[in-house]
């Protein structure tokens, strides 16, 4: 008997041991980072960090037990890793304040790139959590990461969580807030959000990330109302403020985004425990948020002062920094030197403060800021009262300052403008100068903290050039012509990127040197004898001492509006000594296709250089004005452009149109007000606006052909050149105005019903004709004439009402066409129809007037019939002809009421047996029957007949 009670109580320790392993109560906080550490294959380590209560009792068993953690991978292959505890020589950290930390890595190799969620589920959640329903050390504490594998973002890691969750005390009507002040070495972005804490299975990959029944937000909980958030800018988790003593459990998203694209989400998992104790939470202070240019030095104090308790007692502080921007006292580094250092001494009493320095360098240049997380806690004597934390986020921008001393040549002669500038001070690998430029100058100052260059500015990129370049050549710009300049260094680390501080503004005129084109007017319109005559000042602004004479021109001509090639010599060479008056300055080119083609002109100016002729200047290329005449309905439109140096908008242009085909006679009808090229538009309707040379109408008759040109006004807006205003023709083009047929009036042949009934040979009819005929308007209304000419009609026709129509045929012949068609089918006389006229030019009308035509409907039973086998009467079926039945519904009953026979089919064929086929005794029959007929209302009404039979045999 005592050896029994004895085996019981060592089953019940051991019982009791197992138990407390399985689900011991302590973790209060953790999460998942990842590294990838391959750069040829798809592996990553990944780390698992963990807050306990190592309070002495069960959490301090339980963490003495929590040596390993076993890591799920998402990958559907269900492998699990069991991770060891790696820090402290096996056996975690002691934090202090009843927190111990416990770090776990495994490592793993993804097949292949995809979504992966990475979890572990520990099944030691603490007892007593307010804000989960049931008893809460039964529901495994979980944690997970979602990372994106993808090859094309190199060695990424998600984000480093540097504030542990052990400050996580709060006292009833206290505000608390927690920041994890989360890095990203890469320097991505991160946001964050609140999410439900959930649930999984620690030794199975299939249950994890489930729904925990019950959960809520720890503000939820006490019937008065609080406020839980989190900033998803900055991390702040706020609680304002906790009501109600106890343990809560609450968890948040870190979101990384790359460019645009969500690439990692980290989940932490925490708990807050609520106390109510004599303790008010210290207060922090640090400096507003600052942008800085790289190479900067930052040296800042922090304060801190204790808030006085209930019983006004005040409390030492201690002050402590994490970020990224500092060296981790194992060494760990997440920037370039030099790293920042505050400095504050611990348990200082109130008010306490450190010192903040750094001094930035052209590595910490990046997109995003530093977040730099300051804390204070304050330090009761007592260990009954709970400890309790401010903390702020400073954040700290460090931005790539602006090249400077940037300066502008301009070269009139060859059209360049070559910029020069200082020698870039962040001269970091991958980095480039990006040149922009833009026509007329600006006064844009760059609000602080700015960078880039905005798009309203109007600026567009010329240029890249290496980080240590200091000059740049911009080539081929147009004279008289004001440009500006601004420089931009665009940085990447492999992964992000950003911009410097725009440099100052540089702006200069690019001069006239030499002359410029001012007409290039067409003549005379002919296929084989046309003529354009091209006109050019002298040299502007010509140093004459630097350019000596003699002076020659020489014209070059191309086909086409716009191109850099294709150009031969069309003038003789023009001797000149510049002497006003003197006709040196024109040049009239003959035997051109104008009808059909735009030329365009390049003029070389040449002077003297050691007794040789030596090209000075090219004008810009000026094209001819090609004019663009289409006929439109009783009008003709026309369009015009040109390729020209100077600007041809916001002028009125003149619209000349022939006054008698083949005249040769122009009247100006019109001046039309233009802005910009989309506006070289008219549309002549046979007006006459202009009346200085009479007024001249048309009639816009299809019959007749109507001829134009315009004449463009430009001007260079330069007092320099004469003249200010610069005028050129068109070549002379035509078009004929049409008009639309009128829509056909449409009538179809009309079914005579009781005829089709009583034709016996209607009953298996198997062609169908429908007749359509139609008559012409003159008019759609009483003062829109409409073309009598048709050339051809066409059929249109939809098998049901509300159908969609189709084309069936056309009537071309004879001349002019048929007004009548028949439509034969093989099913019905079922349909809808309508016809269109098309004229001479192509232009169909609106469609006419829709017409249909329905089937007769006809179905009718007799009283009596002798299935006997005699091959008279010996069926059931519709008498006479049936007409246009689609299916029916038939069904018998037997004087009893018991159906005996029911059909559903197209046709009906009743040989007197039942529904197994046995013969029916003679007798009355009871039936109905339900018709569905093809109309064009698909939706029509069944035909329902009820009666009785009579079944002789």
């Amino acid at each position: 008997m005592k050896l029994r009670l004895l085996y019981i109580l060592v089953l019940g320790f051991f019982l009791s041991l197992y138990s407390t392993k399985t689900y011991a109560t302590h973790l209060r906080g953790g999460e998942i980072s990842i590294k990838r550490i391959s750069t040829t294959s798809l592996t990553y380590e990944f780390t698992l960090t963990i807050y306990c209560d190592n309070t002495s009792g069960g959490g301090l068993t339980a963490w003495s037990q929590q040596k390993t953690a076993k890591f799920c991978f998402g990958d559907g292959l269900g492998v699990i890793i069991e991770a060891p505890r790696i820090n402290g020589g096996g056996n975690g950290e002691d934090l202090g304040n009843g927190v111990a930390k416990g770090v776990y890595k495994a490592t793993y190799t993804f097949a292949a790139a995809a979504d992966y969620k990475v979890s572990v589920a520990i099944s030691n959640r603490n007892a007593n959590v307010r804000n989960m329903a049931g008893t809460s050390d039964q529901i495994p504490f979980y944690v997970e990461t979602i990372l994106k594998v993808n090859p094309g973002l190199g060695q990424n890691s998600t984000p480093i969580l540097l504030n542990p969750a052990v400050d996580l005390t709060a006292v009833i009507g206290q505000k608390f807030i927690h920041n994890p002040n989360a890095i990203d070495v890469e320097g991505d972005s991160l946001a964050y959000k609140l999410v439900p804490c959930r649930k999984g299975n620690q030794d199975d990959c299939k249950d994890r990330g489930t729904a925990i029944t019950g959960f809520v937000q720890p503000n939820e909980v006490a019937s008065a109302s609080s406020n839980f958030t989190i900033n998803p800018r900055t991390g702040d988790l706020v609680w304002d403020v906790p009501q109600e003593q106890g343990l809560y459990n609450c968890a948040f998203i870190v979101e990384e985004w790359r460019n645009g694209v969500l690439i990692s989400i980290t989940v932490r998992d925490m708990q807050i425990e609520v106390k109510d104790a004599d303790n008010a939470a210290p207060k922090i202070k640090i400096p507003d948020d600052i942008c800085v240019e790289a190479g900067t030095s930052i040296n800042e104090i922090i304060t801190a002062t204790d808030t006085p308790s209930k019983t006004g007692r005040m409390d030492n502080l201690t002050i402590l920094s994490t970020g990224a921007v500092y060296k981790l006292p194992d060494g760990t580094t997440f920037i370039s030197p030099d790293y920042a250092v505050f400095t504050s001494t611990a348990n200082q009493p109130s008010t306490a403060s450190g010192r903040f320095v750094w001094k930035t360098s052209c590595s910490h240049i990046r997109q995003e800021p530093y977040d730099i997380l300051f804390k204070v806690s304050d330090l009761p004597l007592s260990k009954s009262i709970p400890s309790l934390v401010d903390s702020k986020n400073w954040r700290i921008k460090v931005i790539a300052p602006r090249i400077k001393n940037l300066k502008l040549t301009p070269n009139a002669g060859s059209r360049t403008m070559t910029l020069q500038w200082d020698s870039y001070a962040c001269q970091n690998t991958g980095a480039v100068i990006i040149i922009y430029r833009k026509e007329g100058c600006d006064t844009y100052k760059p609000p602080v903290c700015t960078v880039g260059l905005p798009a309203n500015l109007g600026y567009v990129e010329v240029g890249r050039v290496p980080v240590n370049a200091t000059t740049f050549t911009d080539r081929n710009l147009k004279r008289n012509t004001d440009y500006s300049y601004r420089t931009v260094v665009l940085f990447t680390n492999g992964t992000n990127t950003t911009m410097s501080v725009t440099s100052d503004q540089v702006c200069a005129n690019l001069p006239f040197q030499g002359p410029v084109i001012t007409n290039v007017t067409v003549d005379k319109t002919d296929a084989t004898n046309g003529e354009i005559t091209v006109r050019w000042t002298r040299p502007i602004s010509l140093d004459k001492v630097q350019f000596k004479g003699p002076y020659q021109f020489r014209l070059f001509r191309a086909t086409g509006e716009t191109g850099a090639t294709g150009f031969t010599q069309v003038s003789p060479n023009i001797d000149t000594d510049l002497t006003v008056g003197k006709l040196d300055t024109l040049f009239t080119d003959k035997a051109l296709n104008t009808t059909n083609n735009v030329y365009r002109y390049r003029l070389v100016f040449y002077y003297t250089d050691n007794a040789t002729l030596t090209a000075l200047d090219t004008a810009e290329m000026a094209s001819s004005v090609r004019l663009t005449a289409t006929g439109g309905l009783k009008n003709v439109s026309l369009t015009w452009q040109a390729t020209v140096p100077w600007t041809n908008d916001n002028q009125a242009h003149r619209i000349y149109r022939e006054t008698k085909q083949g005249s040769g006679i122009f009247n100006r009808i019109a001046d039309v007000p233009v802005t910009n090229t989309s506006s070289f538009r008219f549309t002549d309707t046979g007006a006459d606006t202009y009346a200085a040379d009479g007024i001249v109408l048309a009639k816009m008759s299809p019959d007749s052909s109507y001829c134009y040109k315009i004449e463009t006004v430009g001007t260079y807006g330069d007092a320099k050149i004469k003249p200010a205003l610069l005028y050129n023709f068109s070549q002379i083009t035509c078009a004929t105005p049409f008009l639309l047929p009128c829509p056909p009036d449409l009538t179809i042949d009309i079914l005579d019903c009781n005829q089709i009934k009583n034709d016996a040979s209607k009953c298996n009819q198997t062609t169908f004709e429908n007749k359509l005929k139609w008559t012409m308007p003159t008019k759609t209304s009483a003062i829109e004439e409409c073309d009598p000419e048709i050339v051809k009609y066409t059929i249109y026709f939809s098998a049901r009402s509300g159908a969609a129509f189709t084309k069936i045929g056309e009537v071309t012949s004879p001349t002019p066409p048929e007004k009548a068609f028949t439509h034969t089918k093989t099913d019905s006389y079922l349909g809808c129809y309508y016809v269109t006229a098309t004229n001479r030019f192509g232009k169909e009308s609106e469609r006419s007037n829709v017409v249909c035509k329905d089937n007769c409907t006809s179905f009718e039973l007799p009283n009596i019939f002798t299935p006997n086998g005699d091959g008279k009467n010996d069926i059931f079926q519709a008498m006479k002809c049936p007409q246009a039945v689609q299916g029916v519904n038939f069904i018998v009953y037997n004087r009893a009421g018991q159906k005996v026979y029911e059909y559903t089919g197209p046709k009906l064929e009743w040989n007197g047996t039942d529904a197994s086929g046995n013969q029916m005794p003679a007798g009355s029959y009871f039936y109905t029957c339900d018709v569905q007929f093809l109309t064009l209302d698909p939706a029509s009404p069944l035909l329902s007949l009820k009666g009785w039979v009579e079944l002789v045999r």
